[in-house]
């Protein structure tokens, strides 16, 4: 089962009105969303919901949050579409370097969309199957999906 956009908005909007006790469990590794979207729109309402939870979530305490994308958001961070979604693509690579966010890219789907391994920035973790990062993540690292 994958997130839409309006699912994953009503969930980030849901953790960052949580109580913050609800957020501060130590045995939580930390929180998977998968994401697929259509638009750079649409992925900018998932980064703000993630620069919202700066002032609330601290990842050392609380665990990181994964974004795992498997759809045509992809796109968006194709090197040739640099200058048409640089703000995106910045904010996105910020929320990664202040370990806010970890974001990862499936193979599986950038080999539909033709999407070569070098047109992704480096910050994006590459994974082979986005469905089996998620299970992986839940099962082996102890993440919640949401």
């Amino acid at each position: 089962m994958q997130l839409r956009f309006p699912s994953i908005f009503v969930l980030l909007i849901a953790a960052m009105v949580a109580p913050v006790h609800a957020l501060a469990e130590p045995d939580n590794s930390g929180y998977v969303f998968s994401v697929t979207v259509s638009s750079s729109q649409q992925l900018d309402v998932v980064l703000d919901r993630a620069e919202d939870l700066r002032a609330l979530f601290k990842p050392d305490e609380h665990g990181k949050i994964a974004i795992v994308l498997h759809g045509d958001e992809l796109q968006l961070f194709q090197k040739n579409n640099y200058a048409s979604n640089q703000s995106t693509v910045e904010r996105a690579r910020l929320l990664d370097q202040d370990n806010i966010i970890d974001i990862k890219a499936c193979q599986t789907m950038m080999r539909v969309l033709d999407i070569e391994q070098n047109e992704l920035p480096s910050f994006i973790e590459q994974v082979p199957f986005a469905p089996a990062e998620i299970e992986r993540l839940q099962n082996q690292e102890g993440y919640t999906r949401l």
